[in-house]
C-alpha cells in the first residue's frame, strides 16, 4: 500500500471491512496514489482514494478524495451511493461519471474544506446521458 500525508476516507459505520482478496491493478498502482478497498456485509464494495486529476483547463484542486462505489458487480443506485458517501464522511462529494455504461459510480471532494462544493467545467460541456430511469448519469467527453 502506498504511504502519502493525506490518507484515503475510511468508513465509520458498522459492517465494513478491507477486501483483502482486491489486487491493485498495475496501471492504478502505477499512478502512485494511495487506495484502500473496502467492502460492507450488504455487498457494497468501495475504493477509496487519494488523487490529483490534471485537466489544464481546470482550477488546480491539489489532492481529491475520490470514492468509486459498486454492488455485487453492478451499480449501485443512487439511495446506495449517498449512503455509501455518508459512511465516508464525504456528504458534499459531487457524483461525476465517464464511461458509457459504467458499473461504477464516482465521487469527488477536494481535500481543502475551502474548495468543497466546487463542480468540474465538464458538467457544463459535456452532453448528460442518463441511465437507470434517471437514476444514473455520464457525462461523454467532447475533448
Amino acid at each position: 500500500m502506498i504511504q502519502s500525508l493525506i490518507q484515503p476516507k475510511r468508513p465509520t459505520g458498522k459492517g465494513w471491512k478491507i477486501a483483502k482478496w482486491w489486487v491493485c491493478p498495475p496501471q492504478l498502482a502505477a499512478l502512485g496514489y494511495p487506495v484502500e478497498p473496502w467492502i460492507h456485509e450488504n455487498g457494497l464494495f468501495v475504493l477509496s482514494a487519494v488523487e490529483v486529476t490534471d485537466q489544464p483547463d481546470e482550477m488546480p484542486l491539489g489532492p481529491l478524495y475520490h470514492v468509486s462505489i459498486t454492488r455485487n458487480s453492478t451499480r449501485a443506485t443512487g439511495a446506495e451511493a449517498a449512503w455509501v458517501i455518508e459512511q465516508f464522511g464525504l456528504s458534499d462529494a459531487e457524483e461525476d461519471n465517464h464511461v458509457p455504461g459504467g458499473k461504477v459510480r464516482n465521487f469527488w471532494r477536494p481535500v481543502a474544506d475551502h474548495l468543497s462544493g466546487y463542480e468540474c467545467p465538464c458538467k457544463e460541456d459535456e452532453p448528460v446521458i442518463k441511465e437507470d430511469k434517471g437514476d444514473f448519469e455520464w457525462r461523454g467527453l467532447t475533448r
